[in-house]
């Protein structure tokens, strides 16, 4: 068999057992919808809206230990974060199954102009407590660091989901600070219920979900959707996006960019969704 034909051959099967597993997973919650809604919605967010493991590299960990840390209490979870520097505040905020640290690559330029760099693991990532995580839990970490006397945040940076939950951010504390958003995800609602609709999780069942999810923390995935925040955000947002992006849309930004002159674009090619940190 040649190799080109056995590549063909390992992706049809790939595509078989997803497909298998994708039907499978749709039976077992669609009958769990109708015997025991509530488990149908705890198997959802114990496999869904759990981060993956992230691993710290060597080079990170020796930057961490650079850092003084200080802790929020957000929502019962304990958010971990760390500070580089003296001055006003630059927050960095990571995107899903990212670390505060992994924008390190940022931090000496930003204390060598005369300012500090903030980050933080979001909830239930990392360091900070918690087992599962949500936009709207990541949403408050971010409104609680800003109302920070100590911070003093003037400026942020937010990657991919993390970027999402800087405007929904920006929009209730109506701040009007300097922003930069990496990749990030302005259509949440769509991106996220095409993911859903992909693993095989029935509408019935994820709209359960994030209807908890909506009633627990104050916010509505349809009003709180960040492309539909952006009238709301009374500042300049700088979007750097590239264009062979595969997890998040380039054409998403590019369409902000041309309907709302407060957002500037700045395009990469071959960076990808994570190699442009």
């Amino acid at each position: 068999m040649s190799i080109r034909m056995r590549k063909l051959a390992n992706k049809s099967t790939y595509v078989r057992a997803f497909k298998l597993k994708q039907s499978a997973t749709r039976s077992f919650l669609t009958i769990c919808w109708y015997l025991a809604p509530a488990m149908a919605v705890r198997f959802v967010k114990k496999h869904v809206f759990r981060p993956a493991n992230y691993h710290t590299s060597g080079e990170e960990k020796r930057i961490l230990d650079t850092g003084s840390t200080f802790q929020s209490e957000v929502h019962g979870k304990t958010i971990q974060g760390w500070r580089w520097g003296e001055g006003p505040g630059l927050l960095f905020v990571h995107g899903w199954n990212g670390r505060g640290v992994q924008v390190h690559r940022f931090f000496e330029r930003v204390t060598e102009a005369g300012y500090s760099a903030i980050t933080f693991d979001a909830p239930g990532h990392g360091e900070s407590s918690g087992h599962t995580s949500s936009y709207f839990e990541w949403t408050d970490t971010i409104r609680a660091l800003l109302n920070s006397q100590h911070l003093k945040i003037v400026g942020m940076v937010g990657h991919s989901l993390g970027g999402s939950a800087v405007i929904n951010a920006l929009s209730k504390e109506r701040m009007a600070i300097p922003t930069a958003l990496i990749a990030p995800v302005f259509k949440l609602k769509e991106i996220l219920f095409t993911t859903f609709e992909l693993y095989g999780i029935p509408g019935a069942v994820y709209r359960g979900a994030i209807a908890e999810y909506e009633r627990r923390f104050g916010y509505t995935m349809t009003n709180d959707n960040p492309h539909r925040l952006l009238p709301a955000i009374d500042t300049d947002l700088l979007v750097v996006h590239d264009r062979q992006d595969q997890a998040i849309p380039f054409q998403d930004s590019e369409d902000m960019a041309m309907m709302w002159p407060n957002i500037h674009i700045n395009e990469t090619e071959g960076l990808g969704h994570r190699r442009i940190l």
